[in-house]
C-alpha cells in the first residue's frame, strides 16, 4: 500500500512524512476516524512507508502533491504489500466461529484477516469483517490471549526491518482483562517498537490509554471545511484570544467559558472537535506544509498568520491530549464550566510557553 493512493488525504500524510523523515515518530499513535476515512489503509501505508529501503523523494511543493512515498519495489514493500513482512503485526477484534470453536485469538484467524485486508484494499469495516467470518450475531473482542501475543510478537529484535509495527484495528474493542497488559507495553515499549492503534470509536476507549497515546485524526475522503462549522470559528478566535491572556484577565476567559457553556452538551462536543481540527492543521501550517483547507481562512488575517507560530512540538502533543480529556469530560456530563475553564487555563499557558 503506497501513500499515492490516497489523494484526498494528502495533507494528513505529508505531515506523517515529515515527521517521520525527522526521526520523531511517536511510539504510539491513535489513529481516529469513521469507517469511510481509510485510517487502515493510511496505517499500512504509513507502516509501508517507515520500513521502506528505497524511499522516494518528489520535488514538487503543492498541495496536490506529495512529499515521498514508499518506493513499492524492495523487497521490504513487497512483503508488505502481501501483508508478510515479519516485523509487520496484526491484532483485531475476533470471535469463536465454525472451525475456532474455543481459545480463539487473532493469530488463529491471522490468513483470513490478510484475505480480507487484500479484498477490501485495506478499507475495512467491523461489520464487515464479521460477515467474513459468517460469525451471525456474536460480536468480536480483542482478548487476553491477544495482549499476550502482542507481548511475544515484540520481545524479540525486528527481523529485517528498522521498526517492528504492531497495528491494532479496532482497539475500542479491548477486553478489560487485556487492558493491563497493552498499557503495560505502552508505557515500556521495546527499542525500535511502534504501535498503530485505530478506531472510528474514540469515546470507548480507556482513557489511560488515550493519554499514552499521539492522537492523529484521519478526516473522511474528499472532506472540506465543513460550512456548519463556520459559526465556531468566531467563537475560537475569541476564546484563544482570552486564553493568551491567562495571567491577568481570568475574568474576560470566564465570559468566554460562559458562552461555550450555552451550546449544549453535543455541540460542545461538537466545538471541541473543531478545535482540535484547528490546532492540527494549524501545527501542519507552522511545519511548512500547505494544506487544502485551512479552518482559519475566514478569520482576521493577524490571527490566522500569527496563531500558528505559537503551535510547536514541544506543546502540540500537550495540547492535543487536554482538549481529547476534555472532551471525554464533556461526554460525562461534566460541569461545563469547569471543564472549559480548566482547559483555558491549560491551553494558555501551554500556548505562552510553547
Amino acid at each position: 500500500m503506497q501513500f499515492s493512493h490516497f489523494f484526498e488525504q494528502y495533507d494528513l500524510i505529508n505531515s506523517l512524512i515529515k515527521i517521520a523523515d525527522q526521526g520523531r515518530v511517536s511510539h504510539a499513535q491513535l489513529f481516529y476516524g469513521d469507517e469511510s476515512s481509510g485510517a487502515f489503509a493510511i496505517c499500512l501505508a504509513y507502516a509501508q512507508y517507515l520500513n521502506c529501503t528505497n524511499k522516494q523523494r518528489f520535488e514538487s511543493n503543492t498541495k496536490e502533491s506529495l512529499l515521498a512515498d514508499s518506493c513499492g519495489e524492495c523487497p521490504s514493500c513487497k512483503k508488505y504489500s502481501k501483508l508478510i513482512h515479519p516485523d509487520l503485526h496484526f491484532i483485531f477484534p475476533n470471535t469463536t466461529t465454525k472451525k475456532i470453536d474455543s481459545k480463539n485469538s487473532s493469530i488463529l484467524l491471522m490468513n483470513e484477516f490478510r484475505d480480507f485486508i487484500l479484498k477490501s484494499d485495506g478499507y475495512v469495516k467491523l461489520d464487515d469483517w464479521y460477515s467474513y467470518l459468517d460469525i451471525g450475531n456474536k460480536q468480536g473482542q480483542i482478548n487476553v490471549r491477544d495482549a499476550n501475543d502482542i507481548i511475544a510478537a515484540l520481545n524479540v529484535k525486528s527481523y529485517e526491518s528498522e521498526f517492528k509495527i504492531m497495528i491494532i484495528w479496532a482497539v475500542d474493542k479491548l477486553n478489560y482483562d487485556a487492558a493491563p497488559k497493552l498499557l503495560k507495553i505502552l508505557e515500556e515499549p521495546y527499542e525500535k517498537t511502534l504501535f498503530f492503534l485505530i478506531t472510528q470509536d474514540r469515546e470507548n476507549i480507556l482513557p489511560t490509554i488515550l493519554s499514552r497515546t499521539q492522537l492523529i485524526k484521519v478526516p473522511n475522503k474528499s472532506s472540506k471545511y465543513k460550512e456548519k462549522e463556520l459559526p465556531y470559528l468566531n467563537l475560537f478566535v475569541e476564546w484563544m484570544r482570552n486564553c493568551f491572556q491567562v495571567n491577568s484577565k481570568i475574568s474576560e476567559i470566564m465570559k468566554v467559558v460562559e458562552d461555550i457553556s450555552k451550546l449544549g452538551r453535543e455541540e460542545e462536543k461538537q466545538f471541541l472537535n473543531f478545535t482540535l481540527d484547528v490546532f492540527q492543521k494549524c501545527f501542519i501550517v507552522k511545519m511548512g506544509l500547505t494544506i487544502e483547507a485551512n479552518p482559519l481562512e475566514n478569520c482576521e488575517q493577524k490571527f490566522r498568520d500569527n496563531f500558528p507560530n505559537f503551535i510547536t512540538e514541544k506543546n502540540i502533543e500537550k495540547i492535543y491530549k487536554e482538549i481529547e480529556g476534555a472532551i471525554l469530560h464533556v461526554e460525562r456530563n461534566g460541569n461545563a464550566k469547569i471543564v472549559f475553564l480548566d482547559l483555558s487555563i491549560k491551553l494558555g499557558f501551554l500556548l505562552i510557553n510553547k
